[in-house]
């Protein structure tokens, strides 16, 4: 303690009384100010942070407990050994500390329940929100698939019209036999948005537009009345270029390893053997490319196709194997789109060229 001050305590006996007092009542203050701050509103504090007022509070706040501590712990040394503090000022400081550490006690269980209260508040809010977007996730996502299913729609009818007009005018397929002609439209449609559309919306929409599209169409070849289809399959491969019927038979699959072969029904499947016979060397080629490719795919599978119809009987099955056909591979694909990939991929002996690629084969 400073000589002028040790002076002024013997002079004044009191003064240390009062003194003791002083240093009780600043962190009496520095409490007031710890809870002034803590009960201002959340807008209240964002204004004194902005204003400058928090840092000032908090400043003020700090050289309290500072100077209150450093106070204490020099005062109680200086007078260590002194008798100059009245029983009566220990007495009213005890008093002053013990009611400042109950309100501080009082005040921090208070924050501490507004804090849980709050806490359950902000879950609720949380919880609220989380079903809000969860909603809102789940309607955009309805939206998005149904804006996709729209626009895919208007694709498939641009791609059924385009596909049909270029074929009605001559313009795709032309110079192959008719029954190619049908079976090579219906596998572009099929395998373009016209499908695609009709695998997503499990509605087999174009099948009967493109149906009655072929039927009012007349293209050279086309037959009148019942015909018989291995003699119109042979009559019409017999005068196709063979340059051309090679084509046809790589587009419709010849060549390929069974597994990458598109699946077909029974009248895909004999138009497209035949074709495929039919491109042989003529020491290889059997005498009737057509019977031969029947009874192949008769045997293959079991099916049976009639030996004479009409045109839109004809039309009507190539149409829908070929849909059936477009739906078996999309479904194959969405389902390999969720197994999981092998770890390695290790072919068996004598694959690396694949398995047979004859037309018995593919039959």
């Amino acid at each position: 303690m400073p000589d002028d001050l040790r002076s002024l305590a013997l002079d004044v006996p009191l003064l240390t009384d009062r003194v003791l007092l002083e240093l009780a009542n600043s962190l009496v203050v520095a409490e007031d100010l710890t809870t002034y701050r803590r009960e201002q509103s959340f807008s209240a504090t964002l204004l004194a942070r902005i204003v400058g007022r928090e840092r000032q509070r908090e400043l003020l706040t700090t050289r309290a407990l500072v100077d209150g501590q450093r106070s204490l712990v020099d005062w109680a040394t200086e007078l260590s050994g002194q008798a100059r503090i009245s029983d009566l000022a220990l007495a009213r400081v005890a008093a002053c500390l013990g009611e400042t550490r109950r309100r501080v006690e009082e005040v921090g269980g208070q924050s501490a329940a507004r804090l849980s209260e709050l806490a359950d508040v902000v879950a609720r809010i949380a919880e609220a929100c989380e079903t809000r977007f969860t909603e809102a996730e789940s309607r955009l996502a309805a939206l998005e698939e149904q804006q996709a299913a729209t626009e895919l729609g208007l694709q498939a009818e641009d791609a059924l019209a385009i596909s049909v007009g270029r074929w009605t005018a001559g313009q795709s397929y032309s110079g192959l036999p008719w029954p190619v002609q049908v079976v090579m439209l219906s596998a572009e449609i099929a395998a373009g948005p016209a499908g695609a559309h009709s695998f997503r919306s499990g509605r087999d929409a174009y099948v009967e537009r493109l149906i009655h599209a072929v039927m009012n169409v007349v293209r050279p070849g086309t037959p009148q009345g019942r015909f018989i289809l291995v003699d119109l399959l042979d009559e019409g491969c017999s005068t196709t270029a063979p340059d051309r019927l090679r084509l046809a038979a790589e587009i419709l699959g010849s060549g390929l390893a069974p597994s990458l072969v598109a699946p077909a029904g029974p009248l895909s499947a004999v138009a497209a053997t035949a074709v495929e016979l039919w491109t042989l060397p003529g020491t290889a080629r059997p005498p009737r490319p057509t019977e031969t490719a029947a009874a192949l795919v008769r045997r293959r599978h079991g099916w049976w196709t009639p030996r004479t119809g009409t045109a839109g009987h004809f039309v009507e099955r190539v149409v829908k194997e070929q849909a059936a056909a477009a739906r078996t591979l999309r479904q194959r694909a969405a389902r390999a789109a969720t197994e999981p990939v092998p770890a390695a991929y290790a072919p068996g002996a004598g694959t690396s060229h694949g398995p047979a690629t004859t037309p018995q084969a593919r039959a």
